[in-house]
């Protein structure tokens, strides 16, 4: 038997495999996109073996400048700051893998002093500083630096020291007619100035400059720039110092209206029947001068002194008080204290007469107050020589005021008042001095 066999027989019109394969090819490269696409990803691939045998690429990157706070506490820690210094560029070269190379760029890397010889010498002067440089912190990047140009940079350190000044006010405000400029206030009313020593030396004042250009009549609130002044007045510039709190202070000047108003007084513990005009009191001064915000100063009328313990005055001599005004008003004229003097011409000598009437007044409901002192001797009245020389012990009353809030005992027992003397029958006449009366109370 015969083997049969698939090879084609010539003119049979079969066709063999690789013949078919080569025809698919030659059709396939005949067309343009399929040549450009098997292009492309050949030129990759060579791409590919060239930069697999060259893995380590450098570049020079150019920084502006050098980044001088980096570290800072190693020359800050010595009391030391940088007043002058070289404005450089610095060109990095760095190496490293393919793609973290061209990624790489200026904000990736910071170039710095090193600082280590000024922390250990601690004094000021130039110094020409090696200059350090490494990936920001911000870097994604990785890479080597392999050199620095220039390696080195010029830098002046000055001793540094603090100092405070009270912040003054340079006020160039004008106030309108009737009115006043009050007690400037700043906040902060204090600054710290940090700089170099001599520089320091030089600062005499710091001041804040408000200036209107018109009259006030308001309050006036300005938010004011710092000037360091010499002792010549002068402004001094383009210095180190930096002050702590800030170049702008807040700066408050009151304008006030001022009014003039009479200064007047009272008396306390007036007896009943007696008219203190008998006494002809002044006051001195008579007036005041007192500012304020309008709406208040156009309200007072006149500022009260104080009050006069009548039976505490003594003839032929003045009282004294203290004045006082309510907040918010100004005394401009800075008086402080008042005194009040009396006109006892046609006054006789002080006459001393026992009283033993005394009666007690104004007891609460239910509870019985009784003097237990029976006489006061010795009761001092002044008055017009022709009516005090009229005045009968009959004349006299010693008058114990028991009302409820006067009353400190709980319950029964005694307590001591202070009586008030009433002379009747005159205006002119009346008691000075304290006089104590003993009571038996009792709840009944």
């Amino acid at each position: 038997m015969k083997n049969s066999t698939n090879k084609a027989v010539p003119g049979s019109g079969q066709k063999e495999p690789g013949t078919v394969q080569a025809g698919v090819f030659e059709r396939l490269f005949s067309r343009r996109w399929f040549s450009m696409t098997i292009s492309a990803v050949l030129a990759v691939l060579l791409w590919l073996v060239v930069i697999s045998q060259e893995p380590t690429q450098t570049k020079t990157i150019t920084i502006p400048g050098v980044t001088f706070d980096y570290n800072s506490a190693l020359y800050t820690g010595a009391s030391l700051d940088i007043v002058d210094y070289e404005d450089i560029k610095v060109n990095v070269v760095i190496s490293g893998d393919s793609s973290a190379i061209q990624q790489a760029d200026t904000p990736d890397i910071i170039v710095y002093p090193d600082y280590t010889d000024v922390s250990r010498s601690g004094t000021p002067g130039e110094y020409s500083l090696r200059l350090l440089a490494r990936r920001a912190d911000s870097a994604l990047t990785k890479f080597d630096i392999d050199s620095i140009s220039p390696s080195y940079v010029k830098v002046t350190f000055a001793k540094i020291e603090t100092k405070k000044f009270a912040v003054e006010v340079d006020a160039q405000v004008d106030p309108a007619e009737n009115y006043y400029l009050g007690e400037k206030v700043v906040s902060p009313a204090e600054v710290t100035l940090r700089g170099p020593e001599n520089e320091l030396k030089q600062v005499a004042r710091v001041a804040a400059r408000v200036i209107s250009e018109e009259k006030r009549d308001r309050t006036m609130l300005d938010s004011a720039r710092l000037m360091l002044l010499d002792s010549d007045g002068n402004e001094i510039k383009n210095s180190s110092i930096t002050i702590l709190e800030g170049e702008q202070v807040e700066v408050t000047i009151p304008v006030l209206k001022v009014k003039t108003v009479p200064l007047v007084f009272e008396f306390s513990n007036i007896p009943s029947g007696y008219d203190p005009a008998a006494l002809k009191a002044t006051i001195t001064p008579a007036t005041i001068r007192i500012a304020g915000p309008a709406d208040k100063i156009d309200t007072i009328e006149n500022v009260n002194a104080g009050f006069i313990n009548l039976p505490r005055i003594q003839l032929g001599r003045t009282e004294a008080l203290r004045i006082q005004l309510n907040e918010g008003i100004v005394n401009v004229d800075n008086v402080q204290d008042a005194t009040v003097s009396f006109d006892t011409s046609g006054y006789g000598e002080p006459r001393s007469i026992a009283v033993n009437d005394i009666r007690v007044v104004n007891a609460p409901a239910g509870v019985d107050v009784k003097a237990i002192t029976e006489s006061l001797n010795n009761v001092l009245l002044v008055g017009l020589a022709e009516e005090l020389d009229g005045i009968a012990p009959q004349d006299v009353i010693a008058m114990v005021d028991a009302s409820a809030q006067n009353i400190t005992v709980k319950g029964s027992g005694q307590q001591q008042f202070s009586a008030q003397i009433v002379v009747t029958g005159s205006k002119t006449v009346f008691a000075t001095g304290s006089y104590p009366v003993l009571c038996d109370i009792t709840v009944k």
